[in-house]
């Protein structure tokens, strides 16, 4: 029976957790925090609702600067995995969400100072790159690190089906 329940509170967590919840609670962080690092190396840096200005720079957060799919896939990985104890899920969760973030911070510190200081087209350049390619592969390597690091062995949905199946 405890698996039951188990399994029903875990499908349930991303409805709870909405990824419209996660979204505001991304971009906020990131908004902020770009700005008081941005602030550090240059004082002439200012916010206005969602409007960094970097010395003559506008860089305008939108939803998608949060990289909240990053945290809803990180998310979706960890409740979605049998056999893993509530506290452990936290943990990975959390630690994977502060990676995420730190990430995502030191990106856009980058692209704003390349903005800044060199061309729209090399800005765009990287900015593509990270969205296309890093954003993409950083989960992944952040779920197998962590499924090394706590020995798990399930598979995400696969095992449960499979357990549902016996």
């Amino acid at each position: 029976m405890h698996y039951y329940f188990s399994l029903i509170m875990r499908i349930l967590t991303p409805f709870i957790l909405s990824y419209e919840l996660i979204q505001r609670i991304t971009l906020f962080l990131t908004t902020n925090l770009s700005y008081l690092i941005l602030k550090l190396i240059n004082q002439n840096t200012f916010l206005i609702d969602d409007t960094l200005i970097y010395n003559e720079t506008y860089i305008k957060f939108i939803p998608a600067c949060a990289a909240a799919s990053a945290y809803f896939l990180l998310l979706l990985l960890v409740v979605l995995t049998k056999d893993i104890k509530l506290k452990k899920r936290l943990k990975i969760f959390l630690l994977g969400s502060f990676i995420i973030l730190l990430v995502n911070l030191f990106r856009i510190t980058i692209l704003t100072l390349i903005l800044d200081n060199f061309s729209y087209n090399l800005f765009k350049t990287i900015h593509m790159f990270f969205w296309s390619i890093i954003a993409s592969i950083l989960v992944a390597f952040i779920w197998i690190y962590f499924t090394k690091k706590y020995r798990i062995r399930s598979i995400p949905v696969y095992s449960d089906l499979k357990y549902l199946l016996k």
